[in-house]
């Protein structure tokens, strides 16, 4: 769970603004704090539910921000983001108007016109009439500032060079992406996007020889795109695995968010062409591969280990029922580790579509990991029994009452496998001991089901074809007609079919008769 600048009391989320350590007398003088120092402010979001406060944070910190830059400036000191602005305009409206006139001045003609008069008998171009009108206008301003005892020549001349697009802030282009982002983006994927800024945040400190920066996000904000050198660009994927300590993978994986915000930059003309991160994990994929460990299905034997073991012995935790059935559920229908936590209600199908065949469970695109992944998967008649007591205690007037209430949502993008993924492992190293982690790990029971798939399908099971079992775990047919032409639903009697074929010819009739126990 992301709990970065939020605090949950008595109920309740709070947003929490930290104020820079060199900050803290300023802000506790205009603030008027007993002790004269304010080291943090905080202040009810007034919501009680985790995802609206997470909604509600950056605005609320942006909020706080400018409050305190307004009495900051009244006092006479400078805003906390070092830069001068009028009491009357805020930090996000001067860089909105410095933006609209960079988008004025690009589009402008830079042809000269015959405009002239007797008093001024030179021609034109529309854009120098414009760079005209925005020097005459930011001369004004700025002696209104120096009247007011403000620095009107910082504030005209870092108009200026946004305008010209010699400097562009990065708060500038963040504002504008991660707004996008909100909209067109899930939650795991703007906390990735968060990760990756921060570490990008880090870095830039890091490159200038400076102190990790208590706010990440506000120090980034600073932060002129032109000012940063290609060569610290391009170191950023090497400290992120030699200092931080990162994978090949993860480390990839952070400089994705930035490609793409270059790119929404550059779409917009925020930035110039070309995009720096264009090329910058060439290599990673290969040298990632090389080190990835492949895992493989259990064997026979850890099946029957785990199966048999009771989850509960010598444990003191609520996790050995959710561990007992969540393991045959994921054995006998291929699904993966989420989609199985997270079912509810309203997923089980109790009347399937054709009278006497199983019952079946529904993969919607909430907890789907791809398009493809949307499904639904018939239950076989040793693990519908699970489903038929988890139904029943739970509130069936809900429809989206959880079956596993026990797998608390929870991490980056609040997955109700995520605290299950932390208990598992410990009772599979108790039961196969701590070198299976390297072998096998929860998505080896989906290792199984296909291996069992194609068993079945060896042994003669017809209904177990490759595009039967593309449909029912969820993969893209490799076929270009499974993929393109055929039905996404293949009816639910022959997957019916595939999975009883699956238990009587592909798996093993020790293990078959451990599930029967």
């Amino acid at each position: 769970m992301d709990m970065t600048h939020l605090t949950h009391r008595a109920g309740l989320y709070y947003v929490r603004f930290i104020v820079p350590k060199d900050r803290w007398q300023d802000v506790g003088k205009v603030l008027n704090s007993s002790t004269g120092l304010r080291r943090d402010i905080l202040k009810s979001l007034q919501t009680r539910h985790y995802k609206e406060a997470l909604k509600l944070r950056d605005a609320a910190l942006n909020t706080i921000r400018q409050e305190i830059n307004h009495k900051l400036i009244q006092a006479g000191f400078s805003p906390l983001h070092g830069h001068a602005v009028p009491d009357w305009m805020d930090e996000a409206q001067f860089l909105q108007e410095a933006l609209k006139a960079r988008q004025a001045l690009q589009i402008a003609s830079t042809v000269e016109d015959d405009q002239g008069t007797e008093d001024w008998p030179f021609s034109e171009s529309p854009r120098d009439r414009l760079l005209e009108g925005m020097e005459c206008f930011l001369e004004d301003q700025a002696y209104r500032m120096d009247q007011a005892g403000q620095n009107g020549q910082a504030y005209a001349s870092r108009f200026e060079e946004i305008a010209l697009g010699q400097h562009t802030p990065f708060a500038l282009i963040l504002d504008r992406w991660m707004r996008d982002r909100e909209s067109s983006t899930s939650h795991s994927s703007q906390s990735l996007d968060r990760a990756t800024l921060n570490h990008f945040a880090r870095y830039l400190a890091h490159s200038k020889g400076l102190e990790e920066p208590e706010d990440l996000m506000a120090f980034l904000r600073q932060q002129v795109v032109e000012e940063i050198p290609p060569r610290v660009l391009g170191g950023f994927v090497e400290w992120l695995m030699d200092v931080q300590g990162l994978s090949v993978k993860t480390a990839s994986n952070r400089v994705t968010p930035l490609k793409v915000m270059w790119d929404f930059a550059i779409q917009k003309h925020l930035l110039p062409k070309p995009n720096p991160w264009m090329g910058a994990t060439a290599g990673l994929k290969q040298r990632a591969n090389r080190q990835k460990i492949r895992l493989r299905p259990f064997s026979e034997e850890e099946l029957m280990a785990l199966l048999k073991a009771d989850p509960d012995e010598g444990r003191r935790w609520n996790w050995g029922s959710a561990i007992y059935d969540l393991m045959r559920l994921a054995l006998l229908t291929g699904a993966r580790q989420n989609e199985l936590a997270s079912l509810t209600v309203d997923r089980v199908m109790t009347d399937p579509h054709s009278k006497g065949v199983l019952w079946g469970i529904r993969i919607t695109d909430q907890e789907a990991k791809t398009r493809n992944a949307v499904r639904s998967i018939p239950l076989h008649p040793l693990i519908q029994p699970i489903i038929a007591r988890r139904l029943k205690a739970a509130d069936q007037s809900n429809p989206n009452a959880p079956l596993f209430p026990e797998c608390k949502p929870g991490g980056p993008g609040e997955k109700r496998s995520y605290y299950f993924a932390k208990r598992f492992p410990v009772f599979r190293r108790d039961v196969l001991g701590v070198q299976s982690d390297k072998l096998v790990d929860f998505h080896s029971f989906r290792r199984n089901f296909i291996t069992f798939f194609e068993r079945a399908n060896a042994h003669g099971v017809s209904a177990c074809t490759e595009m039967v079992r593309d449909r029912l775990v969820g993969h893209e047919s490799r076929s270009l007609a499974g993929n393109t032409y055929a039905a996404q639903d293949l009816g639910w009697d022959l997957c019916t079919d595939a999975i009883l074929g699956l238990v009587e010819k592909g798996m093993p009739q020790e293990v078959v008769e451990v599930l029967r126990e």
